[in-house]
């Protein structure tokens, strides 16, 4: 058999000079021939490329779809060609009322799931090609956050906030996380290459925020054990990931709270073995002179959850003890607008994390990772029980998630029918429809709403 010809220098020379001109060829193949000559193959660094984005661009226009042409990439940068992004419902405000700040024009989205079209002369992780997924939160796995079990806080994805590109007057725009367009222009910290093609990009976009959120509060730091009871405030996309993780991780009992009837039925499909309407139990009232380490509210709603997760026994020293679910996990939130569904007891959200403090078992774990709540809402604890009780809270959107190791951990998942991520695809929209699909979010008309900038 003849031997090859090409010398290994010819073939580092290659290699270098395509990474020189911005990056865009594969190592050891070619560039994605589906494109058909799209620029990622004709020029590399991609200057000049034209797409569609939904941008928000000052605070008194509320955004809208228009023409952007991208800069040339550069560093850790790449360029993907959107399939999906799911709709946070954090961002409804930034997209449906008017007067919301913004200091830049920025496309708006929580990141999303494509196909790599080009890549900067500094990126390792993925190759031209590769199905990727961006999270919200960047996992740069070298910063403090990072090194300390908290890369869903990481500060290495905030070191570079540039212009991606520009809309037609010349106005400079951000793209961050931005998946509400055809194109993301992220840094390589924010995106994972998957390699499970059995499961869609409309499920897979789940997982960029809000059910990433859920599976990491029930899968990462909060120790959900077997046979354990678990109680989750709120049925959104955010808690009903919670339940599959707490299922996973082998809860015997896990109870659901939501005021919205077709959430609370989907709830038990996917897991949940009790669901509670909050409505039915407002009652909410201070105790008179009440002990500083004790129940400072007789609450109807605690009491409830406190007799579903009652223990078998009473007998102290046979095991018992204790009051409360071995672990609370608050996915709920404040209401920034009203609602077309049943609203909850208090719509600031506010409440709930009173609740979830006050039910909590004395050892057990809390885990929040609600916004929404008015600026002047302040929680109030005591402070014999902050300082000397023994309650575990883990706070944070993404739940101690880090993106980089759990996204291809749950894709399996998915892949192997373990995590359902179809149920939570409500609803699908093209680009032109977005605002809508946020309106629909909003109204929690559907559980979900995904946006499917490239996909016909």
């Amino acid at each position: 058999m003849p031997k090859s010809r090409i010398s290994r220098r010819r073939v580092l020379k290659t290699a270098g000079a395509a990474a020189v001109g911005g990056g865009a060829a594969l190592l050891g193949g070619g560039p994605l021939a589906a494109q058909g000559g799209a620029p990622a193959v004709l020029t590399n660094a991609q200057g000049g490329r034209r797409f569609r984005g939904f941008v928000k661009f000052n605070t008194a226009q509320l955004p809208d779809v228009v023409d952007l042409t991208l800069r040339p990439i550069t560093g850790r940068q790449m360029v993907i060609r959107t399939e999906a992004a799911q709709t946070c419902y954090t961002s409804v405000d930034q997209v449906l009322i008017p007067g919301t700040p913004t200091n830049q024009a920025t496309i708006v989205g929580h990141g999303g799931v494509g196909i790599v079209e080009a890549i900067g002369p500094q990126v390792l992780s993925a190759r031209v090609g590769d199905r990727v997924i961006v999270n919200l939160h960047a996992s740069c796995g070298r910063c403090f956050n990072c090194l300390n079990m908290r890369s869903d806080k990481c500060r290495g994805g905030q070191t570079d906030n540039v212009a991606t590109c520009n809309m037609p007057d010349g106005t400079p725009v951000f793209s961050r996380t931005g998946g509400m367009a055809e194109l993301m222009i992220v840094n390589e910290e924010y995106a994972t290459p998957l390699f499970h093609p059995n499961v869609s990009s409309a499920e897979i976009s789940m997982l960029t925020c809000v059910a990433g959120c859920g599976l990491g509060m029930t899968m990462t730091n909060v120790p959900v054990e077997v046979a354990s009871d678990v109680v989750i405030f709120g049925a959104g996309p955010v808690g009903l990931a919670a339940i599959q993780g707490a299922k996973i991780k082998g809860a015997s009992r896990i109870i659901v709270v939501e005021p919205i009837a077709y959430r609370r039925q989907l709830a038990m499909k996917l897991g949940a073995t009790d669901v509670v309407d909050p409505n039915q139990f407002r009652d909410r009232r201070p105790i008179p002179n009440a002990p500083a380490n004790g129940d400072r509210f007789r609450d109807a709603l605690v009491d409830h959850l406190r007799e579903m997760t009652k223990p078998v026994t009473d007998r102290i020293w046979a095991g018992s003890g204790r009051i409360g679910p071995h672990h609370v996990i608050e996915a709920v939130g404040g209401d920034k607008i009203r609602p077309k569904e049943v609203q909850g007891p208090d719509p600031t959200g506010v409440t709930v994390l009173n609740q979830c403090w006050e039910l909590c078992s004395a050892i057990g774990t809390i885990a929040t990772c609600s916004v929404g709540h008015p600026q002047t809402a302040f929680v109030s604890l005591p402070a014999s029980q902050w300082a000397d009780g023994a309650k575990h809270h883990w706070p944070g959107t993404g739940g101690g998630t880090n993106d980089r190791r759990d996204s291809p951990r749950h894709v399996r998942l998915m892949e192997t029918g373990q995590i359902n991520m179809k149920a939570l695809v409500g609803k699908t929209y093209p680009l032109s429809q977005t605002r809508q699909a946020y309106q629909d979010c909003a109204d929690r008309t559907v559980i979900s709403t995904v946006v499917t900038p490239t996909i016909t």
